[in-house]
């Protein structure tokens, strides 16, 4: 599904838990990795310049490391250290090279900074590893295994063109989901009340038809077990909320939402969701031009 990923790494305790648990990405059909650190880092930590040859020594000693841990786990790995700190560069790569999966680590309290550039830019699907699961919803680390994904996943949507570009991948990942996938809409309260008050019963008829039917072609497509939830609230905190309840090992929603300020407000939910979720989070970016 995602043969080639590319991994934005730092050394930070983020990116050593997503490197050290890389082998569940085999689940996602990864043979080959590139592993990316950026030598702007060095402007962020105010390096002099005199000690820059010595300090890049060290960082390609560590880079080396997480090579061997990769390739210990069995991929097929490429390391690259480029200046500068940009999204930008990774989104170019990946188009490039045709690298259909970038990974990046995050705490749950800390978001990183390349995952927030990554989060606002990406152009290919984004996993974002959190480190810091709560006890629950905590997936195994998967050393050089391919055990699915997950066992249960949540996923997102509010109906719109990015959310059925998201939905299809979920399809091709039912057979890498262990038991069940639940699948979320919450009706926004800020888009419903006060002026749409008296049409949340249609609202929620015309939304559980298609919630419905997305259940079933999910079964039909083989998923083990799948739920619909429909709420009503504020839709990042309800997500979140569900997901720590739920118990789930993973979200996946698309990062572009529906309504005429969508590219101002580029996946507001989704975005908050990333930064928040207590479980790891694949974001699929919306198709363009």
């Amino acid at each position: 599904m995602f043969r080639r990923a590319i991994l934005a790494s730092d050394f930070s305790r983020e990116s050593m838990a997503l490197v050290n648990c890389s082998g569940g990405l085999k689940a996602f059909g990864t043979e080959e990795i590139l592993l990316l650190h950026f030598w702007g880092s060095m402007a962020v930590l105010e390096v002099d310049s005199f000690y820059k040859p010595a300090v890049y020594e060290d960082f390609s000693r560590n880079l080396q490391k997480q090579q061997s841990i990769l390739e210990e786990q069995g991929f097929k790995v490429e390391t690259r250290v480029l200046e500068g700190l940009s999204a930008s560069q990774v989104n170019k790569i990946a188009i490039d090279e045709n690298y259909s999966l970038i990974g990046v680590g995050s705490g749950r309290d800390i978001f990183s900074p390349m995952a927030n550039e990554l989060i606002h830019s990406a152009q290919r699907p984004t996993y974002i590893y959190k480190s810091s699961e709560i006890k629950a919803a905590k997936a195994p680390c998967v050393q050089g295994k391919s055990e699915g994904i997950a066992d249960h996943v949540l996923f997102a949507t509010d109906f719109s063109k990015n959310s059925e570009v998201a939905f299809n991948y979920l399809i091709q990942m039912i057979p890498l989901i262990n038991r069940k996938i639940s699948i979320i809409h919450i009706q926004d309260e800020y888009r419903i009340s006060p002026y749409l008050d008296d049409k949340i019963d249609e609202f929620n008829r015309i939304d559980s038809a298609r919630l419905e039917g997305m259940k079933k072609l999910l079964l039909d497509k083989g998923c083990p077990e799948t739920e619909a939830i429909l709420k009503y609230g504020p839709p990042a905190s309800e997500i979140l909320k569900s997901a720590e309840e739920l118990s789930v090992q993973m979200v996946v929603m698309g990062n572009q939402g529906r309504g005429f300020v969508n590219e101002f407000f580029l996946g507001s939910v989704s975005h908050n969701v990333a930064r928040q979720s207590p479980v790891s989070v694949l974001l699929i970016p919306a198709k363009r031009n």
